[in-house]
């Protein structure tokens, strides 16, 4: 457990305090979480003074309760994702531990901890990890619902009562998908191995009526807090009927999301449990093998704790299968893979095998991804002094839905800026992997995956410093710092565009902001209401404002269009940042 903790600190407490709040939906979140505190109101989610009826409570409850603690913080905001990390991956270790053995329960927290997608999507603030954890405590649940049942007759009251408020808080963090995917895993196990009538014994009421009884208060309260106002069809409509089921259907307005392809969808659920999924191929080539030959005991092993993880797996990647999807949403299937894998490298060191072939394709690849890193490394030229990343990139924003989309921007030029980063993720992948080989060679498995595992770090800490040098692109907290150190009361902020384009303003200035034709996405629905504070201007309203005698800073992203704005319209130019100006009328 003080190994896993030190994988912790490496990766999740090392990469809290930096890079600041990222643009778009990390900033929009925090501002959510924050003005619930400012507000003094915990049922209806508001940003920048607008009704955001888009997500459920708990995660910017749980936010919330960290910045009354440390501080209106960025970093207390990102201390909710590293602490459920924590908490996720001693949990699995305990939990495979009791399922599979010591050696499989560690392996799984060495998993979780440096795998590639739980570290990449908590970086920006998303409850996608949270409901993970509430999978997997509900797994562990299930399993102790159908024990019950077989040994005792009837299941224990606590079971029941804890998974009725597991599946509570999954839909407080996602919506309806936290209901349909715990008590959808536990149905569908019961199904496949025949056992459907142990439900009856499992305290169904007292389930439907603890969940009914602490999931219901929520729903509630904001839908009488938020009727139908103005144009707006009130909360229930927007929040079921067109932010889960339309979403679901793609038919949801406005469609401020992209779909992944499924070919890409269904490899990126693997990548996200790099390098440890490479384990995970062997035991499905042999179960597959016993399958056809008719060696295998099919009730005995469908029975097995392992057929409930693969469940799980195959129930959200198929669910999102047949419906809009983002590449981070197979995120909770992620702990049951790294469960799986904690399983297989046990199974290995109890046969004591010798067999380095994952090993040797693992050295391989990293020694090709390596090549690529250093190559690039080396042929890309130095910046010059002077020279900003944005100044390199390209710019295309009909793929920024995707949540990798800004990869896309780049050049060949700009890789001169990540020569240190590339070169730091070069030696992390080729070092570790190697060493890993040698040890794995003589035997010592033991050794050889917590090498690998520190390797991980060092590579996931090697993202962290690439993403550290892409921040002016993604994030505006420079651009917040200059307004407020010369902020005066009566100042105006406006954003050109949407809110999303530099949500973090709001977030670090903890001033209202303004949008020029922005009302679309994010904020559109909640401006739709009757009280909606006006922070919509159109072009007479903005020029009203830029030539009165109130001071109005302006935050907009071409160069051109500064300059053409400065010659019509007058003002000057304060300042720029990451591709971003900020231009001011007078004063």
């Amino acid at each position: 457990m003080a190994f896993l903790l030190l994988l912790w600190l490496l990766t999740q407490f090392a990469s809290m305090f930096a890079p600041p709040l990222l643009d778009d939906v990390d900033a929009l979140h925090a501002e959510a979480a924050r003005e619930m505190i400012t507000r003094h109101d915990y049922v209806t989610l508001y940003v920048d003074g607008i009704r955001y009826l888009e997500k459920p409570p708990l995660p910017y409850w749980l936010a919330a309760g960290a910045m009354q603690i440390f501080g209106q913080r960025d970093w207390a905001v990102r201390s909710i994702l590293a602490l459920t990390m924590l908490v996720l991956t001693l949990y699995l270790y305990m939990l495979g531990r009791r399922l599979f053995g010591e050696r499989a329960g560690l392996y799984a927290g060495f998993a979780i901890a440096t795998a590639i997608g739980p570290f990449i999507y908590t970086r920006f603030f998303i409850p996608d990890i949270i409901l993970g954890l509430w999978m997997t405590i509900a797994f562990d649940l299930i399993l102790r619902l159908i024990d019950d049942v077989e040994f005792l007759g009837k299941a224990r009251q606590w079971p029941v009562i804890a998974f009725a408020l597991v599946c509570t808080a999954a839909v407080l963090t996602k919506g309806l998908i936290g209901i349909v995917f715990p008590v959808g895993m536990l149905v569908a196990f019961l199904l496949l191995t025949r056992r459907l009538r142990l439900l009856a014994r499992m305290r169904p009421l007292l389930g439907v009526a603890a969940f009914f009884l602490t999931a219901l208060p929520w729903h509630v309260l904001i839908a009488l807090q938020n009727r139908a106002s103005g144009s707006a069809r009130g909360f229930l409509w927007f929040y079921f009927v067109n932010d889960q089921i339309d979403r679901y259907l793609n038919t949801r307005v406005p469609r401020d999301y992209d779909k992944v392809p499924l070919l890409l969808f269904y490899s990126l659920t693997f990548l996200w449990i790099l390098p440890w999924g490479a384990f995970l191929f062997r035991p499905v080539a042999e179960k597959w093998r016993q399958w056809r030959s008719g060696s295998m005991n099919m009730v005995l092993e469908l029975r097995n704790p392992t057929t409930l993880l693969v469940l799980w797996v195959l129930l959200i990647v198929g669910f999102f299968t047949f419906s809009t999807r983002q590449e981070y949403y197979t995120l909770p299937a992620v702990p049951a893979l790294a469960l799986l894998a904690g399983w297989t490298l046990s199974k290995q060191d109890a046969e004591r095998s010798r067999s380095r072939n994952v090993y040797l394709v693992l050295f391989c690849v990293s020694a090709l991804l390596a090549l690529v890193c250093t190559g690039f490394a080396i042929a890309s030229k130095r910046p010059a002094p002077g020279t900003e990343l944005a100044q390199v990139l390209t710019t295309h924003p009909e793929d920024y839905a995707l949540s990798f989309g800004h990869l896309f921007d780049f050049t060949a030029s700009a890789f001169g800026f990540f020569r240190l980063p590339l070169l730091c993720m070069a030696a992390s992948l080729l070092l570790p992997t190697a060493a890993a080989l040698v040890l794995k060679s003589k035997g010592r498995a033991l050794w050889a995956n917590t090498v690998l595992a520190l390797g991980m770090c060092a590579v996931l800490s090697s993202v962290r410093f690439g993403l550290n040098v892409f921040y002016p692109i993604i994030g505006s907290q420079p651009i917040a710092n200059m307004i407020q150190q010369r902020w005066q009361p009566g100042d105006r902020i406006v954003l050109d565009g949407e809110y999303s384009n530099n949500s973090s303003v709001n977030f670090y200035t903890h001033q209202p902001v303004s949008m020029l034709n922005g009302r679309v996405n994010n904020l559109w629905y909640g401006s739709l209401y009757a009280d909606a504070p006006n922070r919509f201007m159109d072009n007479p309203t903005m020029l009203r404002a830029w030539r009165g005698t109130g001071r109005v800073f302006f935050i907009t992203h071409n160069a051109q269009r500064t300059e053409q704005w400065l010659k019509r319209f007058g003002g000057a130019r304060v300042a720029s940042y990451g591709g971003k100006f900020l231009l001011v009328n007078h004063g």
